[in-house]
């Protein structure tokens, strides 16, 4: 039996490839033999860590670099031409990009509101319907959406309103989106992560924060970018075929306490 897990002959794009999640499931996907195409806004930073993946030992195939606003519709089509014409179609898409914006509820900037559900939900949502015309189009292809624990329940960490909504929204649009798509040979699913110690939150959490959200896990820590690759491969392979509409919590134990 072929290996369950193998890429090889696949594309996939991973949009917000240049960050920390991103990166780290950039360089998974690649070293188990897709093509990947990072995408984000700063092609510069892009191009040195495409550079950087594609010098990694264990990668055969090509790993691009291309520019994405994923909140622009034209942008993304855009994108979507370009990727095309270079790999030939698409395969997997990883919806790897968001952001946190923490502010009290009370005082919350509808400007900030806007922008935190730009980038989160809306951004997802049209990356998902222009490269998924591509895999309508063969009746093929895997859509994983990186989620969070944040989606599912509240976050005891004050300023945390916006991003848990934003969350809940991105988890039900990947539930129905699987559904609409069942039959039409597309799988949609989620990464439900915790706290993820990328090197940005690294240098924004300060120690007490830091010991308050490890406290919330019963594993006792939080986790590196490189413990999503194993599910971010097995979402992306052939081993979860008959899989879609998850959303599957890679979060220490948080999930299962109250």
């Amino acid at each position: 039996m072929a290996d369950l897990f193998r890429l090889d002959g696949k594309v996939a794009v991973v949009i917000g490839g240049g960050g920390g999640i991103g990166k780290a499931l950039s360089l998974g996907l690649a070293r188990q033999g897709a093509g990947v195409a990072i995408a984000s806004r700063n092609l510069e930073k892009l191009q040195e860590v495409a550079k950087e993946l594609a010098a990694d030992a264990e990668v055969k195939t090509p790993v691009k670099a291309f520019k994405i606003d994923a909140t622009d519709e034209e942008s993304v089509k855009n994108a979507v031409k370009e990727i095309v014409a270079e790999f030939g179609t698409v395969d997997i898409l990883v919806n790897s990009q968001g952001q946190n914006i923490k502010q009290p509820f009370e005082s919350f900037p509808v400007s900030d509101w806007d922008l935190l559900f730009d980038n989160n939900v809306k951004g997802v949502m049209l990356c998902c319907r222009e490269f998924g015309k591509v895999m309508l189009e063969k009746k093929s292809g895997k859509i994983i959406n990186i989620s969070s624990v944040a989606g599912d329940r509240g976050v005891p960490l004050a300023g945390n309103t916006g991003y848990c909504g934003s969350k809940a929204a991105v988890s039900n649009v990947t539930r129905m989106l699987a559904y609409e798509w069942a039959t039409k040979g597309i799988n949609v699913n989620a990464i439900g992560p915790s706290v993820i110690f990328t090197p940005m939150m690294k240098k924004a959490l300060p120690p007490e924060v830091l010991a308050g959200a490890t406290a919330l896990h019963p594993m006792g820590r939080v986790a590196e970018p490189e413990e999503l690759i194993g599910t971010c491969i097995y979402l992306a392979s052939a081993a979860s075929d008959y899989m879609t509409g998850q959303i599957v919590y890679v979060d220490g134990g948080r999930s299962c306490t109250a």
